[in-house]
């Protein structure tokens, strides 16, 4: 890939990321990343919360309902309703009778689904060699770099490798799926267990990819990934199936992602701080994920870390 590939950066978002999204965002411009064209997709009726961030240079403010097929985004809207009124429990009930019995319909488009759409539709369309996806709990390091994402002639994808027999859970299972989706003919092992951001598509790969899905399916790829069981598929998992089984491996560099640090425990505030700031200090360390979640999954609220996190990037100038 040349040094004049079009690299643009791509997030999906919601009303419960928005401040995790301010942060990134302002470590973003903070960074040599602000050169690049930011296309950020927010759920629709979580528009007004964004508005602050319209005009920001090389911010690309969009709704899911520019983004998604007027189908697909209805039905987004009706699973948000349906999802907000029963709770968290209630939806991932819902979730495991769709897997059982396909019914409801609901459940396959709440709002991790229809994200995970937005980065392949973005992606697969926007003009551009490469799409990074940045989540908007990834705070970037000024030693970031658009050679994270380049090869000098080969497509990089980012790998951690795990034995086949060690993959569990939701891993194990978008590891299946997305090699069912592909058609693997020979399980290969170890198999790629990396699925966190920044994530690199190759844009050319990436149409390539969709359309083997449609020839494949006999439908359009989208129709294809939603009748499949909730929380099974992986965007990310999927592309990189297809990488593994379509493509020449020797165009292919399959890339540690050893400038990404994560957080995990985010109990305490000041702790988070603090390895942050730590880890702002360390050239080597160029993308670090915050692994807090808005979903009520934790008992503590990020508003004290993420409040003191913008202070402590501004120091960082």
């Amino acid at each position: 890939m040349s040094a004049k590939s079009k690299i643009v950066i791509i997030t999906p978002t919601w009303a419960g990321d928005v401040d995790h999204f301010r942060v990134m965002r302002q470590s973003v411009e903070r960074s040599s990343l602000a050169e690049l064209e930011h296309y950020v997709v927010v759920q629709d009726e979580d528009m007004p919360l964004f508005e602050e961030f319209r005009g920001r240079s090389g911010l690309n403010l969009l709704s899911t309902a520019d983004v998604l097929p007027p189908e697909v985004e209805r039905k987004r809207r009706m699973a948000r309703r349906l999802s907000d009124r029963f709770g968290r429990n209630v939806t991932r009930l819902a979730g495991s009778l769709r897997r059982l019995f396909s019914f409801p319909e609901w459940p396959s488009y709440t709002g991790w689904h229809t994200q995970q759409l937005c980065k392949l539709q973005l992606a697969s369309e926007l003009e551009c060699d490469v799409a990074v996806i940045l989540d908007s709990d990834v705070v970037v390091t000024k030693a970031a770099s658009c050679q994270d994402f380049m090869g000098k002639s080969r497509t990089v994808c980012f790998a951690t490798w795990s034995a086949r027999s060690e993959v569990e859970g939701k891993v194990k299972n978008w590891v299946a799926e997305s090699e069912s989706l592909v058609g693997t003919v020979q399980l290969c092992d170890p198999v790629n267990v990396y699925f966190d951001t920044p994530f690199v598509f190759d844009s050319v790969i990436l149409r390539e990819a969709l359309r083997t899905l449609e020839v494949r399916s006999g439908k359009l790829w989208w129709e294809t990934l939603l009748a499949r069981p909730p929380r099974r598929w992986s965007e990310f998992g999927f592309y990189k199936a297809f990488l593994g089984n379509y493509r020449d491996q020797q165009d292919i560099e399959w890339r540690a992602p050893d400038f990404s640090r994560y957080i995990y425990n985010t109990s305490n505030s000041e702790m988070v701080i603090e390895t942050v700031r730590s880890m702002l200090a360390d050239s080597d360390i160029h993308y670090i994920t915050i692994h807090s979640h808005a979903s009520g999954r934790e008992t503590w609220s990020p508003d004290e870390y993420l409040g003191r996190m913008t202070d402590l990037l501004d120091q960082e100038i």
